[in-house]
């Protein structure tokens, strides 16, 4: 019996959004068949490039969520509509030629997606891709004639019927070797004198009608080249980054892919994990391992490395912009005490804050969360600043230019908690930190109303 039966996937379906309990794709909580695959990733680096395919994406495509390596397949791509797509990577070496329709379900992985589907229970929002970077064998019944009849909108659609019969007779005869649960076992004979079971073609035709064949990963000795060039380049555009060490950051990209795929876990079969219909209760264990085993776009972007090159403080190229507002800030430096020449300066870097965020910031959802967590940064460091500069200073003293002295002493790139969304250097975080006090979220003095104060 498949680790998976009896696993209730909910009225939404497999790869639904979360719940507001905070419930993940229920896919992810159903425990792989196999992981044996985690021992010897070392050895597939090929794999964490085709699966760095999806990653580079998801910089630039809000439509992908996360992917989570090593789950089922080689990966899951999980898209922030609810859907989730289990991927099957196969390389094969130019001597062995192009797949046929027998090796592409012997070896080829073909067997394997449809075994998972079928413990995915078959799910509407469940999608299957199999990628390899070899051709597919052209001719009447053979795969790629099969890929042209495969998902929701096929090329060929004359001779399906066929085809998944003959897909099925394959599967079926893989099934005397291979401890595949869900393809059923019949007896050994030869292939076109196999029974095939009520309905096990038409659970093939629907199985192909969610299936990619897909033979764009490109060659091993070349992908890396293909990826930077054709994927992170791009992306590095779209994203306004500069001074990006295009060849270190895919190289780290790939390594951390990597290291998601070993899972340095124990690594023996989990018990399976059985959701009620509300998914209030989760296994712990089974969400910190695809926990360590997820690539987030937060991840991606603490990958990227940048040259030594200072970033200049204003865009070169670009008009300086005077940031609005700022009559607020001006006030609360001025009751600090923060000479007038220190608060025109302070100004100059809300505007460099301003110019660099509006042209750094890419657009996407994730901006506000990013913004939200750099200012959570900065605003610990400027709360750490304001009680040592209170401590430095008489009881009862003003301690706003101490404070702004400690600012420009502290705030720096190097001592955030975590990296920053787009390279940025400390100036640009000060500017940002004279934001966050124009915006009343700290003072430099006590507390008083700044909407009152007169100018």
């Amino acid at each position: 019996m498949d680790d998976a039966a009896g696993v209730g996937f909910g009225p939404e379906g497999i790869g639904a959004p979360p719940e507001a309990d905070g419930s993940a794709h229920a896919l992810f909580e159903l425990a792989p068949e196999e992981d044996s695959g985690s021992d010897t990733l070392g050895r597939y680096r090929y794999q964490a490039e085709v699966a760095a395919r999806d990653c580079l994406a998801m910089l630039t495509q809000e439509a992908i969520d996360f992917v989570v390596c090593e789950w089922h397949e080689d990966f899951v791509v999980a898209r922030t509509d609810g859907s989730v797509e289990l991927v099957s990577v196969k390389h094969r070496e130019g001597t062995q030629g192009p797949w046929t329709l027998t090796e592409l379900c012997k070896s080829g992985g073909l067997t394997h997606l449809f075994d998972r589907w079928c413990a995915c229970e078959c799910a509407d929002n469940v999608h299957l891709r199999l990628a390899t970077n070899a051709a597919l064998k052209p001719g009447k019944g053979n795969a790629g004639v099969l890929a042209r009849m495969c998902g929701p909108e096929p090329e060929l659609t004359t001779g399906l019927t066929a085809m998944a019969e003959a897909v099925a007779r394959q599967m079926l005869k893989v099934r005397w070797k291979q401890p595949y649960p869900n393809v059923p076992k019949t007896p050994e004979c030869r292939i076109a004198d196999i029974r095939i079971p009520a309905g096990f073609v038409d659970k093939v035709v629907r199985f192909l009608a969610v299936l990619e064949i897909s033979c764009k990963p490109p060659q091993r000795e070349n992908i890396t080249d293909v990826n930077i060039q054709r994927l992170l380049v791009p992306a590095v555009k779209q994203l306004q980054l500069a001074h990006v060490d295009l060849e270190a950051t895919y190289r780290g990209i790939v390594e951390r892919i990597e290291r998601a795929n070993r899972d340095e876990s124990d690594r023996t079969q989990l018990a399976v994990y059985i959701a009620d219909p509300g998914r209030v209760r989760h296994s712990t264990q089974m969400q910190q391992r695809v926990g360590r085993r997820r690539i987030t776009r937060e991840i991606l972007r603490q990958e990227i490395a940048y040259t030594t090159v200072q970033l200049p403080t204003f865009p070169r190229g670009k008009a300086p912009v005077v940031a609005p507002g700022g009559t607020k800030l001006h006030r609360k430096l001025r009751r600090g005490l923060v000479p007038s020449d220190e608060a025109a300066f302070a100004e100059r870097l809300r505007s460099a804050w301003y110019t660099t965020w509006s042209e750094r910031r890419s657009g996407l959802a994730g901006d506000e969360t990013d913004l939200l967590n750099l200012s959570t940064d900065i605003l610990e460091i400027v709360f750490e600043c304001r009680r040592h500069a209170r401590a430095q200073v008489p009881e009862g003293s003003e301690f706003g230019n101490k404070m702004n002295d400690l600012l420009a002493e502290r705030l720096r790139v190097d001592t955030l908690p975590s990296l920053p969304p787009f390279q940025l250097n400390n100036q640009h975080l000060r500017g940002l930190a004279y934001q966050l006090c124009d915006d009343c979220l700290f003072f430099f003095s006590e507390t008083f109303n700044a909407d009152e104060e007169a100018s």
